[in-house]
């Protein structure tokens, strides 16, 4: 994507309607269809300025006469690139009431640029995409077999598979820095990560051996360390990650996104940045092509949402095989750079800020939050924003970056408010849902062998991401297994449902910031580590959950199903954990940083089947019990 601050910069010079998005009309659409602009759905001849035209052509028609169109694609393959390399085949702006559509799973676009977007929709209001399929020949990644393996040098021979571009590819050696040239190690007949091994290994530089060897280099001193997990024979991935999205919606009032199928991407599959009105994503499917042994579905999330001013609904939608967390949503900071007086701030462009807005102040070196201001008035300053604030707050730090100064994050552009249910997320590497907002629902979800957390709630001041979450409801959901790459479960607080708040050095907060969170009736079964971590939170109810594991499962590291630390008001009510496994010491653990009493933890009707060495409750306040 691009960078946070021209985004911002771009968003600062919308203009909002005071409402929100409306449906789209449901007076009849005028149809244009690809084929009348000479669009051949061969699978061999260039489609895209066919679809370019037609698409132009609706949008014409659709603002002279303020009437709802619909641009369709009939059932075939449609090759299409983009006008200029790298940019988006299809650049859709300020569009009204436009639905772009095909045939369901008959209708296939097939992108020959790999570091091309798909649809880039901006300023638009009331645009839908539905029922069509998304590849990309040739891919963005390539894949093959390790053959050498030399961890002083730090470096290893990837033997790259037959029907996959090599590293000498343009998109290889033009991917973002630094974090588009890397890779994975994959087992083929899962199509994961190989538990065990590390989640990704950095190599900013190759060379060619012979035929299709190439020799890469890993980039830091823990990752050449982390070659001693990679044997000869290993299936690895390397990726050619790039800003293209093949849905990128920015600054739109009102985008709808159904029933699309997406087979890769050297972004993000489906990108969500600065919108409001209808927000629903439903019917997604990320998954690996039919008939293909293809590793890798896109090089980085499912739907990655940033700064959206209403909750986005994501819905009956199935992940597989991704990069990176299949659902992100998030707010980037306001660094506050200088404080002119108690009521005027200057701050980075992070984030775009308009008037009236919410923002939480977070002191980053703690993880505390010190209060919330709201901006009254919002000007353009060189690259910054000044901020007038509705009254005055003091004890802010300013100064030069997000490690050195206090951080806002604004409450009303985060994508608070996000519903995001009925969905499977499977086999993708790091997270299931990764929250950084608030007033959300995850419900009835099934997350299964994430090489990470199914569900974390956190912030990340490292990153830096937020805001610190609040008022969230996990319910319903089925976590299966996951964490067994190297750093998840096998972490002190690693575990399939996370909730933490963090200071700088991705340390747990020095205070109890996340706050009204619910977990009930929510099944966990064979967790690699902790079925429920919960620290620097405060008001959470844990009810009605069930926690199981069979004596085979494999377990990363030893500890209880359910770890407290440094949190308040905790109520913990008809849970069970089930777990003959030796590893799991506790049903439940409560850390020394717990407050004392019912302060601290409330519990009631624990069921608990462990094996005889482990305890019900392990009380570190005052002692083993």
């Amino acid at each position: 994507m691009r960078d946070r601050v021209t985004v911002a910069l771009i968003l600062l010079g919308v203009t909002f309607s005071a409402s929100a998005g409306l449906p789209l009309a449901a007076a009849e659409s005028r149809v244009f269809h690809v084929r009348d602009f000479g669009a051949v759905a061969d699978g061999k001849t260039d489609a895209g300025d066919a679809i370019r035209a037609a698409i132009a052509a609706a949008m014409e028609a659709a603002n002279a006469a303020d009437t709802p169109v619909e641009v369709v694609l009939e059932a075939g393959v449609y090759r299409v690139r983009p006008n200029r390399p790298r940019e988006a085949c299809f650049g859709i702006y300020q569009a009204s009431n436009l639905t772009v559509r095909g045939a369901g799973k008959e209708t296939k676009i097939v992108i020959t640029d790999p570091a091309a977007g798909g649809f880039s929709l901006a300023l638009c209001r009331n645009v839908r995409l539905s029922d069509l399929v998304l590849d990309y020949d040739p891919l963005p990644f390539c894949q093959g077999t390790i053959r050498a393996v030399d961890v002083e040098a730090g470096s290893f021979d990837l033997d790259v598979e037959e029907g996959y571009p090599t590293p000498a590819a343009e998109s290889f050696l033009q991917a973002i820095e630094p974090y588009g040239k890397w890779g994975m190690i994959m087992d083929p007949g899962t199509r994961r990560i190989r538990s065990g091994t590390p989640d990704h290994y950095m190599t900013p530089r190759w060379e060619h051996r012979e035929g299709r060897v190439w020799r890469f280099f890993t980039a830091a001193e823990h990752y050449r360390r982390n070659l001693a997990s990679m044997r000869v024979g290993d299936s690895y991935v390397h990726l050619a990650r790039g800003n293209g999205s093949t849905v990128l919606a920015q600054g739109c009032d009102g985008i709808r996104i159904d029933n699309l199928v997406i087979h890769a991407a050297p972004g993000l599959a489906v990108g969500l940045v600065g919108n409001r009105g209808e927000i629903a994503v439903r019917g997604l499917e990320v998954r690996f092509a039919p008939g293909t042994n293809r590793l890798l579905t896109t090089d980085a999330d499912g739907v990655h949402c940033q700064q959206n001013r209403s909750g986005p609904l994501i819905e009956n939608c199935f992940f597989e095989g991704m990069a990176d967390d299949a659902v992100n949503i998030y707010a980037p900071p306001n660094v506050l750079r200088e404080i002119r007086s108690p009521t005027q701030w200057l701050v980075s462009p992070g984030c775009l800020v308009l008037p009236n807005d919410r923002l939480q102040v977070l002191d980053p070196k703690t993880g505390q939050l010190r209060g919330e201001v709201q901006a009254l008035e919002v000007k353009a300053e060189q690259r910054a924003l000044l901020l007038t604030l509705s009254q005055p707050f003091e004890g802010a730090v300013a100064g030069k970056d997000h490690l050195s100064a206090d951080t806002l994050y604004n409450r009303d552009a985060c994508g608070a408010g996000f519903q995001i249910r009925g969905n499977h997320m499977r086999g993708n590497r790091r997270y299931g849902c990764l929250l950084r907002a608030g007033s959300g629902i995850v419900e009835n979800n099934t997350f299964e062998d994430t090489t990470g957390a199914g569900v974390v709630l956190t912030n990340e001041p490292d990153w830096p991401e937020g805001p610190v979450p609040w008022g969230i409801t996990i319910r319903g959901n089925r976590f299966l297994r996951g964490g067994t790459c190297l750093g998840y479960a096998d972490s002190p607080n690693g575990a399939a449902l996370s909730v933490r708040a963090t200071r700088i050095g991705h340390g747990l907060a020095d205070a109890e910031a996340i706050c009204n969170v619910i977990i009930e009736n929510n099944e966990f079964q064979d967790r690699a580590g902790s079925a429920l971590f919960i620290g620097g939170a405060r008001q959470v109810d844990v009810r009605h959950n069930r926690i199981q594991a069979a004596s085979n499962a494999e377990l990363r590291r030893d500890g209880p199903a359910i770890l407290i630390e440094r949190s308040s008001s905790v109520t913990l009510t008809d849970n069970s954990v089930s777990d003959p496994r030796h590893g799991t010491t506790a049903a439940v653990e409560i850390g020394a940083n717990v407050p004392p009493a019912e302060r601290g933890v409330i519990m009631s009707d624990l069921d608990a089947k462990l094996s005889p060495q482990a305890q019900t409750v392990r009380d570190l306040r005052t002692g083993s019990r």
